[in-house]
């Protein structure tokens, strides 16, 4: 801080100055550091949150009557369910079918469920119309459904729904999930 140097009132004679203390006036440099605080949070580009693009269609209430409702075949389909552990498995056959012996249980690698869907969707009657059904449980992290969106997009398959499972395929996945991993 600034220091005020007072004269020192004693008898007269000859008038010395005073020698300063040495300690340096601080006021400056706290101005100084205000500044540069100041500069740098406006100039700093705070980072932006990455998000992933979900396309959804618009929510229409009323269908038309000249939309034709299509039924999507079997072999035009696959199911696949994410679980825990990054376990992953897929079937293609209706719900109300599906048993712990139908998942076959695959990895998020290329020759896994890449692989898996590309040959599925090869083996389809109509591959424009191939869809992907995607059920992540409730012990599926949120990175396993990024991955599978990103196979989504490797793959090219633009067809796919994220839904809930049903109490058919909850019981087929609990009862699979008791073999260890790798296990059929």
């Amino acid at each position: 801080m600034a220091e005020i140097q007072e004269k020192d009132s004693g008898k007269g004679g000859k008038v010395r100055s005073k020698k300063n203390s040495g300690k340096p006036d601080m006021t400056p440099m706290v101005d100084l550091g205000f500044l540069l605080i100041t500069f740098f949070m406006f100039t700093t580009t705070f980072s932006k949150p990455n998000m992933m693009k979900l396309n959804m269609p618009e929510k229409n209430d009323e269908e038309p009557e000249d939309q034709e409702t299509s039924e999507i075949k079997l072999s035009n389909t696959i199911s696949i369910v994410m679980g825990k552990d990054d376990r992953i498995f897929w079937y293609q056959q209706a719900v109300a079918d599906v048993t712990a012996a139908d998942l076959i249980e695959t990895d998020y690698s290329a020759t896994g469920i890449r692989a898996d869907i590309m040959k599925k969707k090869m083996s389809a009657i109509d591959s424009s119309k191939f869809t992907i059904i995607l059920k992540p449980t409730d012990e599926a992290t949120f990175k396993n459904t990024v991955d599978i969106l990103d196979e989504m997009e490797i793959t090219g398959n633009k067809l796919y729904a994220i839904v809930d499972l049903q109490k058919q395929e909850v019981d087929a996945y609990t009862e699979k999930m008791k073999t260890p991993k790798g296990g059929n």
